[in-house]
């Protein structure tokens, strides 16, 4: 008995978990008319309304906003694995003096939230020129990435063999060849999970983008719907639409790297 109460507990808590993404569906394919006569209801009253993504992909813009949004947070997530695999590949197999500290006041930057750092942050950008540019949006992004990224590929790299890299050095390798090589193609399972935190990350991120940017066409997926949010007269359907527009991706995303996911974040974060 015990047993079929779990598991009615358990269907209830995931109908509510779904509805709203029903609700969200449902809402896209109404007529404007039926979107605010029947709200609650998560399904048209009439036939489907495809022509709501049509709209809001050409009329509204949403194709600029989602190549804007492509183009962040394929910049933000090269970055972030170039820069920090090295990082963590240096901190983990070389010896330099001032190591431990400089590790540990990147990871001390995980305490630090991030909302703090926007002011200077702004201040700095704009100093630089940066404003309403795709750099200004990109680069403190891939700052603000470092210290996860920076323990979960140094604890990864850890967990490899040094005499792999020994054995390669006495094979002439240089440092650099050693990483390329040998020590990149091995961190996929830690570049997989830190590249689908950045992704869902920068592709979700609206308050650094709101503040650096106020030129439209430079407006990322979430400018977008906030735009499209903030008329005086609110068509649910059509800003439905821009919501699943801006979801969809993530939710392809995720299944085919969830096991590189999973695994990055179990063997990488296991010895330090």
């Amino acid at each position: 008995m015990i047993k079929y109460l779990k598991h009615l507990l358990l269907v209830v808590y995931g109908a509510t978990c779904v509805y709203p993404f029903l609700w969200m569906i449902g809402t896209s394919l109404k007529s404007t008319a039926d979107s605010l006569a029947n709200p609650q209801s998560p399904f048209p009253v009439a036939a489907p309304l495809w022509s709501n993504f049509g709209i809001v992909w050409n009329k509204l813009n949403f194709y600029q906003f989602f190549v804007n949004s492509v183009v962040v947070s394929l910049f933000v997530i090269v970055g972030v694995v170039l820069i920090y695999t090295m990082m963590g590949y240096a901190f983990a197999k070389f010896r330099f003096a001032g190591k431990k500290t400089i590790y540990y006041m990147f990871i001390a930057l995980l305490l630090v939230p991030g909302v703090t750092t926007l002011i200077p942050l702004y201040i700095n950008m704009t100093n630089l020129g940066l404003q309403n540019s795709y750099i200004g949006i990109i680069l403190p992004m891939i700052n603000g990435a470092a210290p996860f990224a920076i323990f979960l590929f140094t604890s990864y790299f850890r967990t490899i063999s040094h005499e792999l890299y020994e054995s390669a050095v006495l094979d002439g390798c240089g440092s650099f060849k050693i990483y390329w090589r040998i020590y990149l193609p091995l961190a996929l399972p830690a570049i997989g999970t830190i590249a689908i935190l950045n992704f869902i990350g920068s592709w979700n991120n609206i308050l650094w983008p709101m503040i650096i940017v106020d030129k439209q066409s430079l407006f990322t997926l979430p400018m977008g719907l906030m735009y499209l949010d903030s008329s005086s007269f609110k068509k649910w359907n059509e800003l439905m639409a821009g919501a699943l527009i801006t979801v969809i991706p993530i939710l392809l995303a995720f299944p085919f790297l969830q096991k590189m996911y999973v695994k990055g974040m179990t063997v990488g974060s296991v010895k330090m």
